[in-house]
């Protein structure tokens, strides 16, 4: 069997999952992927912002492929990733939407391991997958 194939099926066995259940699923893959290489970078961030909320979404903006915008001080933000990245996708192994959830945990996962005194509330807009454009 092709890799391609097993997918396909995976694609399926999310599809069949409550939105409960994929946040569940989707939040222990995006811990692993986070932890291999984006979280160092959100790290940096926040030891340069100096835990600043705010510095930190500016500094983000100037990040490779990332869009971010203050929208109320100390409390909402837009982080725009302008591609999907995921290897997964970029491969063709995965194309649906429901994938998105991943990328959705992986920054309420960063935000929270960053400032673990705080409750993050993290709602996926609109996602290339979904057909959305880059801003």
């Amino acid at each position: 069997m092709d890799l391609s194939d097993w997918f396909k099926g995976f694609e399926k066995g999310i599809a069949r999952l409550s939105s409960e259940q994929r946040a569940a699923f989707f939040s222990e893959c995006s811990k692993n992927c986070v932890d291999g290489g984006v979280l160092s970078i959100y790290r940096k961030l926040y030891k340069d912002a100096n835990g600043d909320m705010d510095v930190f979404f500016q500094m983000a903006d100037e990040l490779p492929g990332v869009k971010s915008e203050i929208v109320e001080k100390g409390r909402v933000y837009h982080l725009i990733f302008l591609e999907c990245t995921c290897g997964l996708c970029k491969k063709g192994y995965v194309t649906t939407p429901l994938l998105c959830e991943c990328s959705r945990q992986s920054v309420l996962y960063s935000l929270q391991n960053l400032w673990k005194e705080q409750k993050f509330r993290v709602t996926l807009c609109h996602s290339i997958l979904q057909g959305g454009q880059n801003w």
